[in-house]
């Protein structure tokens, strides 16, 4: 086996939460309220509702084959030609998802924080802190996320309790103002970020010990993160406002510049931006991690660590040519992500599993004879 390292039901929960806020703390309030207005929450527990079930399609694959990864599935079930063809598609999936990321922070910290250093080296100090992690393994970025997970949870409540004298409750009024439709846009868009990205954790289930729990886990972590990532999404509107909300990009950073407790106790967007740097690190270097097992896997190597260096390069350099600009991104974002997300998350484990299931009836015919 390519990964030796082993995690429990516990820190796979944690890194499902860490994943699902991931990318969507400072890009999430914005897309929704895009949609649904005040009605943005409603969405995001709406969408949350409908990740579930794509969790349990995730489950249901993974309990055929526990011990295997995605890779190994399609292999086993469509053969070996049909099956690279498919992991292929799913490996270049998850390489467009770590090169967006790269291109948020890279967005990001040149828009908001160190605005003339070149994106191009914040990208590759970035991936040079990812490619420490994945060398170390599953094993190691689990019990580090373990580490950074109550320190984040810590300044989440920091954050949402300085902001109660903030809020307005009239900014979330009329609920369902926008009509169920605008809902129920909001929620198709938002099921790309982050709930059918959870697609890439069947690469990390065959190294969890306790497969029952870690069913359980990949359900609780879910909710955790959706439910965590909605609440943000109703302080951002009760604070900042719907068309506010709408119109900036990164709106909860804003949030933390609302915040003025005399002269004590002021701007602390710096709390949102700690935390958003700590989930945007796990979610990369997950996907990072599942690529490269993936390919390593593709092409029976040895050992997956001779392709992390690569592959940096190449996360890097299609960071800058798949999305050449943040207004390109933003647009891939809106329109394309979900439904090709759809493709290659949702159409393609309900296949394997509809084929997995007429294997399994052919075999018990053949059997019974």
């Amino acid at each position: 086996m390519l990964e030796k390292g082993k995690i429990n039901a516990g820190e796979f929960e944690i890194i499902v939460i860490i994943f699902t806020l991931g990318s969507s703390i400072l890009i999430g309030p914005s897309l929704l309220a895009a949609y649904a207005k005040q009605d943005a929450w409603i969405a995001s527990f709406l969408s949350l509702f409908i990740g579930l079930f794509f969790i349990f399609l995730y489950n249901q694959l993974s309990s055929n084959y526990p011990k295997m990864t995605f890779v190994e599935i399609t292999e086993k079930i469509l053969g070996k030609w049909v099956g690279s063809a498919v992991s292929f598609l799913f490996l270049f999936y998850f390489l467009i998802i770590s090169a967006g990321l790269l291109r948020e922070i890279g967005d990001f910290l040149t828009t908001q924080i160190i605005v003339e250093t070149p994106i191009q080296m914040i990208m590759i100090a970035f991936i040079i802190i990812s490619m420490i992690g994945v060398k170390l393994g599953i094993e190691v970025i689990s019990r580090t996320a373990i580490i950074f997970f109550p320190w984040m949870i810590l300044m989440l409540i920091l954050l949402f309790v300085f902001l109660i004298p903030e809020v307005e409750i009239s900014n979330i009024q009329p609920i369902f103002g926008e009509g169920f439709q605008a809902i129920a846009n909001a929620t198709y868009r938002s099921l790309g970020l982050p709930y059918l990205e959870l697609f890439i954790f069947l690469m990390i289930t065959p190294f969890v010990t306790d497969k029952h729990g870690s069913k359980k886990a990949f359900y609780k972590g879910t909710i955790i993160g959706g439910v965590i990532m909605s609440i943000l999404i109703i302080f951002t509107i009760l604070v900042l406002g719907a068309d506010f909300t709408t119109r900036h990009a990164y709106p909860s950073y804003i949030l933390g510049k609302q915040i003025s407790l005399g002269t004590v106790i002021e701007r602390l967007e710096v709390i949102v931006a700690i935390i958003w740097f700590f989930s945007m690190y796990f979610k990369l270097t997950i996907c990072y991690y599942g690529i490269t097992l993936g390919i390593a896997q593709l092409f029976k190597l040895n050992s997956y660590k001779i392709l992390v260096s690569p592959l940096a390069f190449l996360q890097v350099t299609s960071a800058l040519i798949l999305y050449p600009d943040t207004v390109y991104f933003k647009d891939f974002l809106v329109k394309t992500w979900t439904p090709y997300s759809l493709t290659i998350c949702f159409f393609i484990p309900c296949c394997l599993l509809i084929a997995t299931k007429v294997k399994k009836t052919k075999m018990n015919k053949e059997s019974g004879r």
